[in-house]
């Protein structure tokens, strides 16, 4: 079972369901013993009550015990109880399952409970035993009374006992089973509380990332996850620390590679060839140091947009100015290549966006663009606002990409085996980590305006 809530809430309503279980049969058995101790208790009283009751009335009338059979007994009959339930003004139905008789010493009836009970066996026998009564069973207590030498017996069915024991069962297992919802209900409720520090800092967790790194909260955290949180906060510090070491390193990097690669690219342009192949070996060293800058650069926009721990500021950008800003900065290899370029972005659509990564991101895509395109090539760049988002469409005449690319083409140092333009196969995955990062969306396909080449479609929520 993987979800501990799950498991303490199964396993203790299952056990706290086997204990109310054990609780009733152990119950069972204690209220049967209590019973019968009650009962044989009252089995004694009755005898002697009724040992008190005849005294009294033998001294009252001065009648004396004969020895020999009288003609005829006192029988005391029950009432016969007919209304609804266990009792009326006459008496209680559990009458007819007591009995009593009393005889003279040598075992002479003088006194019943009734005619159907008559036949209670005589027995000089004093003490608890049991009888069969019309295939019945008796509790029966007999006791002998030497002032005035009669035999009391007492008797009981074993139906009362019985009836009562279950009665009483089962309104506590009654009671019991219906506490047992509320008990499920109860368990839930406290297993969902007592877990509630782990939702807490779970949501903690979730807020943080390569952005924020700041030590999860302590407050209200029990004592069992302390150390838990104490481990995570060690995690995210080693983690910040090593994320801090990396922006240094590429800051450094930046700092101390471009200098000396600028001045290699000086000292080759000062250069002055005496002859052709001189010219060609200069020329060889300028492109293979423009390419080398270039990598650079894309490898330190990379590392920094992957490292970066500051959270994304964002505010308010004018995509029309934006892209003709990075316009501007291609103008000469557009110039050069004579690509006719169509902007189609009306001038009061803006986002809601980080202004310098955004500008980077639409760098990347339109350099792609007027790299992959052929000499007077068509592009095409298209930006509209639709609902909560602006949708950014660049279709270009090109070679486009097959299928397999286009699932590639995001990926570090990718170059599909069509394009031999110069270029280092990073500025797609640029593209790709501000996206992810930014929460845009990006989709390739084949160009629905031209014959070939490829439309790049960006939604940025705004």
């Amino acid at each position: 079972m993987n979800s501990i809530r799950a498991y303490l809430t199964l396993t203790l309503v299952i056990g706290i369901g086997l204990a109310i279980a054990a609780s009733i049969a152990m119950s069972y058995q204690r209220i049967t013993h209590e019973t019968e101790e009650l009962y044989d208790a009252e089995l004694a009283q009755i005898s002697r009550v009724l040992e008190a009751v005849l005294s009294i009335e033998f001294e009252f009338t001065g009648v004396h015990i004969s020895e020999t059979t009288h003609d005829k007994q006192k029988l005391i009959i029950s009432p016969e109880i007919i209304a609804e339930g266990e009792y009326n003004k006459d008496g209680h139905k559990y009458e007819k399952k007591l009995a009593f008789q009393v005889w003279s010493r040598k075992g002479v009836p003088l006194l019943g409970s009734g005619e159907d009970d008559a036949d209670l066996s005589f027995s000089d026998q004093p003490g608890y035993s049991y009888e069969t009564i019309k295939d019945k069973q008796w509790r029966t207590f007999v006791r002998y009374s030497e002032t005035l030498s009669i035999w009391i017996k007492v008797s009981q069915s074993i139906e009362i006992r019985e009836d009562v024991t279950h009665k009483i069962a089962s309104v506590n297992a009654s009671i019991l089973l219906i506490l047992l919802p509320v008990i499920f209900i109860l368990i839930t409720l406290i297993v969902r509380k007592g877990l509630s520090p782990l939702n807490e800092i779970n949501k903690q967790i979730s807020l943080r990332g390569n952005h924020n790194l700041t030590p999860l909260s302590f407050s209200s955290v029990p004592n069992e996850l302390q150390q838990v949180v104490g481990s995570i906060n060690h995690l995210m510090s080693s983690l910040g620390a090593a994320l801090e070491r990396q922006k240094r390193f590429t800051g450094n990097a930046a700092h101390e590679l471009r200098t000396p690669l600028a001045a290699i690219k000086v000292h080759a342009q000062n250069m002055h060839p005496e002859n052709e192949r001189l010219t060609k070996i200069q020329t060889h060293i300028i492109s293979g140091i423009d390419k080398l800058t270039h990598l650079f650069n894309q490898l330190i926009t990379l590392s920094q947009t992957e490292s970066s721990t500051e959270p994304t500021k964002k505010e308010k950008v004018d995509i029309n100015g934006l892209v003709n800003e990075v316009i501007s900065e291609l103008n000469s290899v557009i110039s050069n290549k004579q690509i006719l370029l169509s902007i189609l972005i009306d001038e009061k659509i803006s986002v809601q966006a980080n202004q310098e990564t955004l500008s980077i991101l639409l760098r990347n895509l339109i350099d792609n663009a007027v790299k992959y395109v052929p000499e007077r090539g068509e592009i095409r760049i298209k930006a509209e606002q639709l609902n909560a988002k602006v949708k950014f469409v660049l279709s270009d005449n090109g070679i486009g990409l097959s299928d397999e690319q286009k699932t590639h083409v995001f990926e570090r140092f990718y170059r599909a085996a069509s394009q031999d333009t110069d270029g280092c196969g990073i500025g797609l995955s640029i593209v790709k980590e501000i996206c992810d990062r930014s929460g845009y969306n990006i989709t390739l396909a084949d160009s629905d305006i031209y014959e070939s080449g490829l439309t790049v479609t960006l939604e940025i929520p705004n």
